[in-house]
This record gives structure tokens, C-alpha cells and sequence, in this order.
């Protein structure tokens, strides 16, 4: 904004630089501001100030900055093992001011709030990546040099002239939201929320200046004669005296003779303030993609819906915004660290493993219907359960239940080797048939060749008669 006459004059947008540059070698400035009632305030502010946009912000930054970040070998599609080399150290400490999860909090808050983020890379000797250190939009200038390559001047605090040398793409990891003006830079989500955050800003200001003024717009005084204009103000400052101020609510108030009040009710239009304050809730919500339920607005929350919401949170709206995220560092800063050679190559991911997995009883329950449907072994069920696999030969085999059988089909029935045939006894040598007791009848054989219990108890019965 400009100081013209001793006034704050707001600046358009495109007073000190065009935001969409006609030209190859232009500079490319972000948005940084919003036109609230009658003031501008910046990103930042807007943060701060509004409750909502910092809870969802922090919300999103917090649930990146929690996941570890996986760097993985990928060979025809498939992840193999991480890979503990350079780049997965360096993403662990970037910097010596900062830990991974500082960067990652920092990358996503900035990227929610300005639409844009920006890594400078810091080379060592021999041009390798040894830090990595944030750059705040605010600071940035996006400028095309004179072949049509984008290039990043970066301002810190100090301005010297060695930082403000223009930075190469190679030197920089961008993080940009979807801009329909520009690719060069990003467009803040808090633009789509001009007007929420406007009607926010002009209703928490209205009721501040309500509780401060008290009786003022909610009460008239009246008198049948016409009064002087010093009596006019000693009666004003009388009543605000006694029922002006929050601290004053519920007090007695006494009036002169004839002085008559008439409490003036809100009416319906002005009795929507706390909708009015929902609505904006919601719409911030909505802009970031994220339930109300997730940052605990719980008005139409239900014992069933709200264990799918949470996790609802990493597998829609999360789960994208990883991906982006993803994106940017595997074509940006994995090459420095990992050449892609042939079909394997090295990509990084955000694991969401954790997260995803369930509840106890969710998971057991899942990984005992994949034990015995054949689909798992015994090791991979108990690693769904987070328990170490046992050194069995058994649980790295697949094992089924074998009720289950073709619909409309008999049941196959299990077949038994044959018996082998008995060598042939010489005549003479044949064991004469033992002695039936009165009144039992040995079992006759089964089918299948095996006597019953009780048959083979007669026998040796029998047997044990012979003998003696």
C-alpha cells in the first residue's frame, strides 16, 4: 500500500510489477494480500487473526510432518527396500536450524497459506546437495532469464549482494499450487475465501464494537418534553455510565421522572450471526478439503461416521497432497542424489501405513479371514498385526479351509491308497477261526476295510481264550 497525503492508499495488484508478464525475461511476483472491509492484510495476517484457517492449516502441516518419509528402490513398478543412503539422511536434517519434520510443518503451512514454497538447495565442493534451506514466497521474485529458463532471486533480510544473485532451477524445489494465470507461481487457497474471510473479519469487529458500546444500539430513551442539549448529554453519559459495558450487564438503572426506556430486541437478520459464523467454519473447510469432523466441528457427527471421516482424512484428502508433494521431490531433488539407470530407479513416498492400518480388532479380524482363506501366510498375518514373524517353517506356508465347495456340485469324496495285498499262507498254517462266545456276534468289517472298536475287542478276546 501507498502513504499519498498522509492517507493509506491500497495498491492493485499489478502496481509494481505485472503478475502475468507478457514478456520472456519478466519478473513473476505471488499474491501476498487480501481487500478485507476497508483494510488490506497480508497472508500472514490472515493466518494469525482467523481462527479457522489456522486450525485447518495446522491441521494438514501437522499430519505431513508426522508421516515418515519412505526413499525407495522401484524396479518394473514395484517398491523394493528403502534405501539408507545421502538423501534420506539429508531429509532427516536438512539444515543445522531445522529437523525433517520442522521442514516438512514449514513446507506445508507456507504452501497452505501463499500457494507456493520454495527449498534452496546448498551445494557442497563437489556440487553435491548438503542442505537444504526453506525460502519464504514473500522473499522470491520468479523471473525468466534471457533463454526462457526460469530463475529465482531470492531476498532474505540482509539483501547483500551475494544473495540476491539470481538462482538456477536446478538449485531450487518448488511447490506450487495450480495458478490459471501462471506456472510460475502459485495461487494461495485463500483467495478462493475473499469474501468468507471478509464477512469473518466484518462480523467478529461488529461484535467486538457491540460489547464495547453495550446499551447504545440496543436501547432508546425517550421523554414527552423536549430537552435541552446539556440535559440530552447528561442523560447520555448517565445511561452508559450505568448500563454501558459488558461488566455493566444485569445492573439496576434508575431514570429521572418522565424518562421512559424502550429495549430495542435484535431482530431475525442480525440473530444470524452464529449461523453466519458456522458457514465460514465450513467454507474454509471446504477449501482446503478437509471434514469439519477432522478438526473436531461436530454438528452433524454420529458414533458411526466419525472412525470413517478421520479416516477419510489420509485416504482422500491426504493421500493427494502427498502425491504432489512426492512429485516434486522426485523430479527435483532425487536425480541429484540417484540417476536413473534402466528400468530401476528411486522414488521417495510418504508412508501412511500407520495410519491406514485400522484399529487392534479391525486388523485382527482381517488378517485371521486372510490366514485361513489362503491369501497370507502365518509370518505376513502377524506382520499385519505388527508382531515380529516366527521361525516356523509352517507360517511361511499357505494354508486354507477346505469346507468350501463348487455350488450345485456333490461333495468329492476322499479317496484312501488301497490296502496292500497279504503274501499267500502255505496250507496247514491257516489260524483256525476263534470260538464265538454265546450270545455275541462279532461287527462285521467296515467298507473300507477297518474294523469298529468293538470288533477289534472281541478279537482279542478271542485270542486271549485261544491261549489259554
Amino acid at each position: 500500500m501507498f502513504l499519498s497525503n498522509g492517507t493509506i492508499t491500497p495498491a492493485p495488484g499489478g502496481s509494481l510489477a505485472d503478475l502475468s508478464p507478457m514478456f520472456a525475461n519478466a519478473s513473476y511476483y505471488g499474491g501476498s494480500h487480501l481487500q478485507l472491509e476497508n483494510t488490506f492484510a497480508s497472508y500472514g495476517a490472515l493466518y494469525k487473526a482467523q481462527l479457522w484457517v489456522g486450525v485447518v492449516v495446522r491441521k494438514r502441516a501437522m499430519a505431513t510432518a508426522r508421516m515418515p518419509f519412505d526413499v525407495l528402490k522401484q524396479g518394473k513398478g514395484i517398491l523394493k527396500s528403502a534405501e539408507d543412503g545421502a538423501l534420506t539422511a539429508l531429509m532427516q536434517d536438512p539444515n543445522p536450524e531445522m529437523s525433517g519434520f520442522d521442514l516438512w510443518r514449514w513446507t506445508s503451512s507456507t504452501r497452505d497459506i501463499f500457494g507456493e514454497s520454495f527449498w534452496r538447495k546448498v551445494r557442497g565442493p563437489n556440487n553435491e546437495v548438503r542442505e537444504l534451506w526453506p525460502m519464504h514466497p514473500a522473499n522470491v521474485i520468479v523471473r525468466r532469464n534471457k533463454d526462457g529458463q526460469l530463475e529465482y532471486v531470492y531476498a532474505p533480510g540482509g539483501q547483500t549482494a551475494e544473495a540476491m544473485k539470481p538462482l538456477p532451477a536446478e538449485d531450487v524445489v518448488v511447490f506450487t499450487a495450480y495458478n490459471p494465470d501462471t506456472v510460475a507461481r502459485g495461487l494461495s487457497n485463500l483467495e478462493a475465501l475473499r469474501m468468507t474471510l471478509l464477512n469473518e473479519d466484518a462480523s467478529r469487529r461488529a461484535t467486538a464494537s457491540f460489547w464495547r458500546k453495550g446499551a447504545r444500539p440496543s436501547m432508546i430513551l425517550t421523554h414527552p418534553n423536549s430537552l435541552s442539549e446539556p440535559a440530552q448529554k447528561r442523560l447520555k453519559t448517565q445511561a452508559e455510565a450505568s448500563m454501558g459495558g459488558a461488566e455493566n450487564t444485569g445492573s439496576v438503572s434508575l431514570f429521572e421522572e418522565g424518562i421512559v426506556p424502550h429495549i430495542m430486541q435484535l431482530n431475525m437478520e442480525e440473530m444470524q450471526y452464529v449461523e453466519s459464523r458456522r458457514l465460514n467454519r465450513e467454507e474454509v473447510c471446504a477449501a482446503y478439503d478437509i471434514s469439519p469432523l477432522v478438526v473436531h466441528i461436530l454438528d452433524h457427527a454420529t458414533f458411526s461416521n466419525v472412525t470413517e471421516q478421520l479416516r477419510s482424512q489420509y485416504r482422500d484428502t491426504m493421500a493427494p497432497w502427498f502425491t504432489e508433494l512426492e512429485a516434486a521431490v522426485n523430479r527435483q531433488l532425487v536425480p541429484d542424489f540417484y540417476p536413473r539407470t534402466g528400468d530401476t530407479r528411486v522414488v521417495t513416498r510418504f508412508n501412511m501405513d500407520d495410519v491406514l492400518r485400522g484399529d487392534y480388532e479391525t486388523r485382527s479380524t482381517a488378517a485371521t479371514t486372510m490366514r485361513q482363506g489362503g491369501i497370507t501366510t502365518g509370518n505376513e498375518a502377524r506382520v499385519i498385526m505388527g508382531l515380529e514373524p516366527i521361525k516356523d517353517p509352517n507360517m511361511d506356508v499357505v494354508f486354507a479351509n477346505s469346507a468350501l465347495q463348487l455350488l450345485g456340485a456333490p461333495k468329492p469324496q476322499l479317496a484312501l491308497p488301497a490296502a496292500p495285498a497279504a503274501d499267500p499262507v502255505p496250507p496247514g498254517e491257516q489260524d483256525t477261526p476263534a470260538p464265538v462266545k454265546q450270545g455275541i456276534i462279532p461287527n462285521p468289517p467296515k467298507p473300507n476295510g477297518r474294523t469298529s472298536r468293538r470288533a477289534a475287542a472281541a478279537a482279542r478276546t478271542a485270542g486271549n481264550d485261544k491261549e489259554q
